[in-house]
Parts: structure tokens; C-alpha cells; sequence
């Protein structure tokens, strides 16, 4: 299928064609390098904690109410980190014997876990203290303490504002540098919660609001930008599905996702976005992470809700549940680290999506390596997580940098996550996907799309540094994003939240993040059709693909950059042919993507027999019937029927996946050459074969 997926033989419309004469490279290793802290972390060294940066960068409004209370999460170590970071290697790696052998959370925690004995102390330690337990990790990696602030200052030694920063934010953090207890110093590798620098940190973007669209969507309402059927003329499900191609599987084997929120959000905004999209009700279910009830605290956070729950179910609407992990109450970085502690101990997503995220100088040490230490076990457990890349370019939150001016964000860079950067999308008519480039707006305050190199995390092996440096990416350090989707405000999606104005226009890379969420659990469902067990963690799969080029098999970004050298006084990242630190190894093309993952080699053994007797027979003008030989050991048969539209690319797809050997398609256009690729597949790999045949006048 190669030869019709190569991005030199599918056409784009002649404004977006750009020629390049870079070579393409191939990538021969997989796995993860070592990474610090994670894999040699162990107890807290020092016995103060650094004061969060922004704390000399915003204005004290008053001292923190004595009875108010406050979470602290007290992080330990895995008691074999080299361990977990090898079986998380073997686990990712296609053709290792460990592959997709995945742990659950017990059998994580008894051969990875925090040491017991540590853990039994630091629980004593808080209740001796006045301190209550409100959160527990089945792997002993985090303990969440609660108490009045009047208790945490005198345990800690310190003393908790409120400040402001310059951009509005309020936010509570330690004036005075905290001083971690003898008694738990040995114990612990981190304190979470006394040295935060934003109480929210989602990334979805209001571009226009319709208001209260009556059934002809008030058509004088419309955007000027975007090119979607959905209210407003901003993107619908339809649209989304058309132009990334998603394959309609998702209902052979039903999958959960979760996505984490720092707050509450409106079922009636859900219910209202799944009636107007055509979508069957799904399950929504919320997830209180530290007794949050579910209450909605902060518009923003409402919004960036009820668009993460609509994109998953756009993408995938046969998703058996989205589970919401909300925790309302606490600041970014202790919400966070509960929530997909909490994902992790309860096992019952396929997919984390993730819409959230602060500059890595911002987050601090301890926040960054406790993330680290959970998602090392998500992947343990074969949960893959995708994340925001950020919404303000290659600068991070420029407002308060470090000295740094390029910054990455974090959950994003983190190594053991998928990230997702953001594009602006161009669809012909029907929503056919014409191109994309890179977003930004910053020009304009309407953002850009995260993405660039981490200052904290070595490369992993899956991102070859002869890949990954083409376009100006990094040969030692992290590079982020991973892949990319639509999130341009000005080209966004059509959302609703009663909350917030009604049905709205909204980008930012939190379109992106569910947007993919949702299509790994269509990919899920697939490969637990034919026998495979999900995904897992996806970057090593996903950098390997295509010989080493995984642009082979996603929609190629080209376009544009991140940065604004006139505003910032140095440029940024560009797009160009290969990786690059704008939108990753490209967006998606879902039918393309789907077929090559589906018919790769997972296990060693025997692939099916040889694919014969492939015939494609047109009934009628608008039907087909596709059949074809048996194909001894195969567990499925994945098909891809594409067609040329004169001007676009050969990308136009539906995608079938079936037991049987033959299909009724429907649906196509009279007249038309379609071209078939059928592949035979079992966990040690395809037969193929393809044929074109045209439809009748």
C-alpha cells in the first residue's frame, strides 16, 4: 500500500505544494533511553524546596486564609525505576516477546512499586501531624495529604499567599521556601502543591461565539475562516471524520476513554453538541479525583471539558465510555498528578486525553518527575496517553520566561506521552481534506501552536536523531509534538457550552489531543477485532511506521512555523519534509494510518498465505461488491477503497474491517476509478493485494 500512501504520489491542490529536495531517512531503532530522575530518582535530597518562579513575577494580594485547606502530594520513587523503564521498552517494542504484555496495576506496583515500608511511614508522619490521607496510589508512587493551611505551614515551614499574576491569573503558593520534614526527607522524592505558579492551565481558544443558533444556524452568524458544516460554518463531527479519513470501525470491540479536567461541565452542553452532530448518546461518566463533586468552578475549564468529551465522541461515536477525571479544587499540577494517578490504579481506559499543560520551567522539578513516574506505569499498563502540545508557539508563556525565550510545555514533553501540535485545516467541498499548515496567529494574539525541544528530558531512542533534526529538532533532548490535528481558532470546531455563550467557534491543540484519543480507540477496537491487544504506548509504533518515515502514512505538514522573530526577537520552528517541531511526524490520516498499523508485524511467526482472487464488481452506480480467496491464518482482513478527486489527493477513503472474505460497498461516485487494497492480517503480519475498477455511469 506503499506506493499509493507516499506523500509523492497523493495530490495536493497546487497553492499548498511546496518542493523540497530534502532526503527522506530511515529509523532502525526502537525503545526508550534512559531517562533522569525517573529511572536513577530517589529520595529528596534537599531539605527546602525552590520558590515557583512566578511568585517574583506576580503581586501578593494577602496571606492564605489559616483554615483553609490545602492538598500536598508527597512523591515517592519506584524501588526499581531502571526496571519499569526497560519493561515499558520490551512492552512498546514490535517483535519483542514482551510486547503488548501488559501489567495491571497490582502486578505494577508489586514489582516497580514505592517501597511499602515508605509508604506505611509517610501515612503515620500525616496523621501524626493533624494531616489527612486523601488519596492513595495502588503503586505507592504518590500520597496526597490535606490540611487546614495553619497545619501545612507549621509542618512545612512556611508561609502561603495568594497572588496575582499579570495575565489575571490568582493562585495560592509558598513566600517563604518550604522545608521538607526530617522524618520524610529519606523517603520521598518530591512535595507537589506549596510552590505552584497557576491554579488552571487548559488550552482551548474562543475564536467566535454564535450564540443561541436557531435550526438554520442563523446563517448572518457565520465565520469568516472556516469551511465547515457544523453552526456557525465552524467544523462539525461529520466534517472532522471526512476530512481526517476515520475509519468506521470503532463498534467491532467497544472502548473507554478518559480525559482529565480541572473542573466540572454542563451533560445538558454534551447532550446538545451529540443531537445536533447526529451522534448516538454515549456513556459519560464522572470520575471525582480527592472528592471533587463536579461542580463547575471556572468557565474556561467548562469549555475545555465539553470540547474534550465532544471530540472524542466525534471522532470515535461508537466509544463504549468517556470517563471524565475531574479534581475542581486543587492547583494544576496536584489535579493533574492525582487524576492520572487515579487513571492508572483504576485501569479501565484504553486512552488518557490530556488538553492541559504549563512551560516545564514553570511546572518545576518535582511536578515534572512524579508525572513521569505514573506515566511510566500507564504505559506499563498498555494505557496510551495523548497531550496538548500549547497554545502560544514556540515561547511557552513568553510573559514570564526564565531567560529561556523558547519553551515546551509539560505534560507534552513528556516521554512517555503522545504529543499533539496544532494546525490550521483546508477542506474542498463535502469537507475533503485539501491541506493543512502550521497554525499561528500569533501576530494576531490567536496563538500558535506549541512545540520544540525539552530542557529536561533526553531524546528517547523511538525519535532517531536523524529524523528528528531535518527541520531544526534537537539530537540530544525530547522533541515535541509527536502528530497533529486541526487547531487553528480561525479554521476550529463547533462546540457548544450554554456557560460560555452557546455554541461557539474554538481551536487550540486541545482540538487535537481528544481528536486522536479518540481515533487510538478506533485503532483499539480494530486490533482487538483481529486478536491483538490495544495499542499501548504509541510513539515507538508510530516512529517506526513506514520504513522509518511515518509521514508516509499521515497527512505531511509543510507550512509555515511556530515562532514570530518581530514580536519575540527570534524565530521559532519550521514546518518542512519529515519531522519537525511544529506538528511532529504530520496529521492524521486516519484510513491510511489504520491500514498500515493493522497490517504490520507485531509478533514473530507466520503471516497469512498469499491474498488471491481480489475482484471488485460495480453494482449499479453507486455500489460495489469486493471479494476475495481465503487466506489460510489470517484473524481479519482490513479494506481501504480510495478514489482520485481531480485537484486533491488519492486520501479519500472508507475503510472496512471484516472476517469475511468479501464486502458490499456502497456510497461511491458513478463514474469514478477506485483504487482497493485488501490486506490479510495476523500479529505476524499481512498479505496484500490491490486492483482498480470504475463505477458505472
Amino acid at each position: 500500500m506503499q506506493d499509493l500512501l507516499t506523500t509523492h504520489n497523493r495530490i495536493s491542490p497546487a497553492r499548498f505544494v511546496v518542493g523540497n529536495s530534502w532526503s527522506r531517512t530511515i529509523i532502525k531503532t526502537l525503545g526508550l533511553v534512559a531517562l533522569p530522575f525517573m529511572i536513577t530518582g530517589g529520595a529528596l535530597a534537599a531539605r527546602t524546596l525552590a520558590l515557583s518562579p512566578m511568585v517574583a513575577k506576580s503581586r501578593f494580594i494577602s496571606s492564605v486564609d489559616l483554615g483553609k485547606q490545602i492538598s500536598v502530594v508527597l512523591a515517592l520513587p519506584l524501588k526499581d525505576g531502571k526496571g519499569a523503564a526497560d519493561f515499558v521498552k520490551h512492552v512498546s517494542t514490535p517483535l519483542d516477546p514482551l510486547y503488548r504484555q501488559y501489567l495491571t496495576p497490582a502486578e505494577f506496583a508489586a514489582r516497580f512499586g514505592g517501597a511499602e515500608e515508605d509508604y506505611t511511614t509517610l501515612k503515620e508522619w500525616a496523621l501524626a501531624n493533624g494531616l489527612t490521607v486523601v488519596h492513595e496510589s495502588v503503586s505507592r508512587t504518590t500520597l496526597t495529604v490535606r490540611g487546614t493551611v495553619d497545619k501545612i505551614q507549621t509542618v512545612f515551614k512556611t508561609r502561603l499567599n495568594d497572588y496575582r499574576s499579570s495575565d489575571g491569573d490568582e493562585f495560592i503558593s509558598a513566600g517563604v521556601e518550604p522545608t521538607v520534614p526530617d522524618a520524610i526527607a529519606g523517603k520521598i522524592a518530591g512535595v507537589i502543591g506549596l510552590t505552584v505558579g497557576r491554579q488552571y492551565a487548559p488550552h482551548a481558544k474562543i475564536y467566535k461565539k454564535f450564540g443561541e443558533l436557531p435550526d438554520d444556524d442563523a446563517t448572518s452568524a457565520h465565520t469568516d475562516a472556516a469551511g465547515g458544516s457544523g453552526p456557525g460554518g465552524a467544523y462539525s463531527a461529520a466534517d472532522l471524520r471526512t476530512a481526517y479519513s476515520i475509519p468506521t470501525y470503532g463498534d467491532v470491540s467497544l472502548q473507554t476513554v478518559a480525559i482529565f479536567e480541572q473542573g466540572g461541565y454542563t451533560k445538558s452542553d454534551v447532550e446538545t453538541y451529540l443531537q445536533k452532530n447526529k451522534l448516538p448518546k454515549r456513556q459519560v461518566t464522572l470520575v471525582g479525583v480527592n472528592g471533587y463533586n463536579g461542580a463547575i468552578d471556572d468557565l474556561g475549564v467548562e469549555l475545555e471539558a465539553v470540547l474534550d468529551i465532544d471530540m472524542v465522541i466525534a471522532i470515535n461515536p461508537a466509544v463504549k465510555e468517556v470517563l471524565v477525571y475531574e479534581d475542581g479544587t486543587d492547583p494544576f499540577p496536584v489535579a493533574l498528578l492525582d487524576s492520572i494517578a487515579q487513571v492508572a490504579d483504576d485501569a479501565k481506559a484504553q486512552v488518557l486525553s490530556i488538553s492541559y499543560g504549563e512551560d516545564e520551567w514553570l511546572e518545576g522539578n518535582d511536578s515534572i518527575a512524579a508525572e513521569a513516574t505514573v506515566f511510566t506505569q500507564l504505559a506499563a499498563e498498555g494505557i496510551n496517553v495523548t497531550v496538548s502540545a500549547g497554545d502560544n508557539g514556540a515561547y511557552g508563556n513568553f510573559s514570564f520566561h526564565n531567560g529561556s525565550i523558547l519553551n515546551v510545555s509539560d505534560p507534552a514533553s513528556q516521554p512517555y506521552v503522545t504529543s499533539v501540535g496544532g494546525t490550521t485545516l483546508y477542506t474542498g467541498p463535502g469537507a475533503v481534506y485539501g491541506s493543512e499548515e502550521v497554525w499561528n496567529l500569533l501576530g494576531v494574539n490567536l496563538g500558535a501552536t506549541g512545540g520544540g525541544v525539552s530542557t529536561y528530558w533526553q531524546i528517547p531512542a523511538y525519535q532517531q536523531p536523524s529524523y528528528v533534526t531535518t527541520n531544526g529538532g534537537s539530537a540530544t533532548y525530547r522533541n515535541v509534538p509527536d502528530v497533529s490535528a486541526v487547531g487553528n481558532p480561525e479554521t476550529g470546531v463547533a462546540v457548544y457550552s450554554k456557560v460560555n455563550g452557546g455554541w461557539l467557534q474554538v481551536g487550540g491543540t486541545s482540538v487535537g489531543a481528544p481528536i486522536w484519543a479518540g481515533y487510538l480507540s478506533v485503532l483499539n477496537a480494530a486490533l482487538n477485532y483481529i486478536g491483538e491487544a490495544q495499542i499501548g504506548f504509541f510513539n515507538p509504533t508510530l516512529y517506526s511506521l513506514g520504513f522509518g518515515y511515518p509521514t508516509n502514512y499521515l497527512y505531511e505538514v509543510v507550512d509555515g512555523s511556530n515562532g514570530n522573530a518581530g514580536i519575540y526577537g527570534t524565530p521559532g520552528f519550521s514546518a518542512g519534509i519529515g519531522y519537525d517541531n511544529c506538528t511532529g511526524t504530520g496529521s492524521l490520516w486516519g484510513s491510511g494510518l489504520a491500514f498500515q498499523v493493522l497490517t504490520s508485524v507485531t509478533q514473530a511467526g507466520s503471516p497469512p498465505s498469499a491474498l488471491t482472487g481480489l475482484v471488485a464488481k460495480a453494482v449499479k452506480t453507486s455500489s460495489a461488491k469486493i471479494v476475495w480467496n481465503a487466506s489460510t491464518g489470517a484473524t481479519g482482513y482490513v479494506v481501504n477503497v480510495f478514489h482520485k478527486v481531480p485537484g486533491y489527493q488519492w486520501n479519500i477513503a472508507q475503510s472496512y474491517l471484516t472476517k469475511k472474505t468479501g464486502i458490499p460497498v456502497s456510497n461511491l461516485t458513478p463514474n469514478t476509478q477506485y483504487a482497493v487494497y485488501v490486506g490479510a492480517v495476523n500479529k505476524s503480519g499481512s498479505s496484500q493485494a490491490n486492483i482498480t475498477f470504475n463505477t458505472a455511469q
